[in-house]
């Protein structure tokens, strides 16, 4: 197994987000085979967790690390020990010998909120519908208060434009009213209008009230939603002007 350690001059770094630099073992038969450290670049959290998805890391033992990353984590079958603080040699020895004191994070846990950078889900965002076949770009400088990103594709049915709105949240403090005036304010140029944030009941009903999309962070992208011949992937709504290539 492969496992992952954030590290820092030695030592378990003390948060997984902004950790500069970790530490990959090959352990076997309850011994480390080999280990090799890789520089972590680019904005927070999330670039990180594809990181240990690319290299095939089963296991990350870490000191700090926010809700979402650690279930993004659990959820794509990866062990999260946390917690941990004490120099990189001793943990790898406390971990082959099976003496780890923290209890792995299980799938049941997922239940902690958090408050995620807004660069970070914005970038997110872009590879989650770059990596669906959308082209995406920044909105107009107009636009900029309320749309981070708008993405577009071909319709798999008439083959004309379908333009996507995206507002990634954290323009104004309090989420619900940024959903309204995000459906107050959106041109009618847009097809489609998509909301991305961590998601609660009170959030899901004011997106749904106004007939805007909701893709929280947590899971979507990982396993990824449905895709089908006509359809639109990752929309689950219904598009405007493109009815035939909705889901609903």
């Amino acid at each position: 197994m492969k496992v992952a350690i954030p590290q820092f001059e030695g030592e378990v770094a003390p948060c997984f987000e902004v950790a500069g630099n970790m530490l990959i073992a090959l352990v076997e038969d309850n011994a480390v085979i080999s280990s090799k450290s890789i520089v972590c670049v680019g904005p927070e959290g999330y670039r990180r967790v594809r990181l240990l998805q690319v290299h095939g890391v089963s296991t990350l033992i870490c000191n700090g690390i926010k809700g979402l990353y650690r279930d993004m984590l659990v959820a794509s079958g990866i062990k999260v020990f946390q917690g941990i603080s004490a120099p990189i040699e001793d943990v790898l020895e406390r971990f082959t010998a099976c003496e780890l004191d923290v209890e792995p994070s299980s799938y049941e846990e997922l239940t902690e909120p958090c408050n995620t950078p807004h660069q970070d889900i914005v970038y997110w965002a872009r590879t989650l519908f770059e990596s669906h076949g959308y082209s995406v770009h920044q909105a107009p400088d107009q636009d900029q208060h309320l749309i981070d990103l708008i993405a577009e594709i071909p319709c798999p049915v008439c083959s004309g434009l379908v333009r996507v709105a995206i507002c990634c949240g954290a323009h104004t403090y309090r989420t619900t009213q940024e959903i309204a005036e995000f459906h107050h304010a959106m041109p009618l140029e847009y097809n489609a209008r998509v909301f991305i944030c961590p998601t609660n009941p009170t959030i899901a009903k004011c997106c749904n009230e106004y007939g805007i999309e909701l893709i929280s962070p947590d899971f979507e992208g990982i396993h990824g939603r449905i895709i089908a011949d006509g359809k639109l992937p990752i929309l689950e709504g219904q598009v405007r002007d493109h009815e035939r290539a909705s889901w609903s």
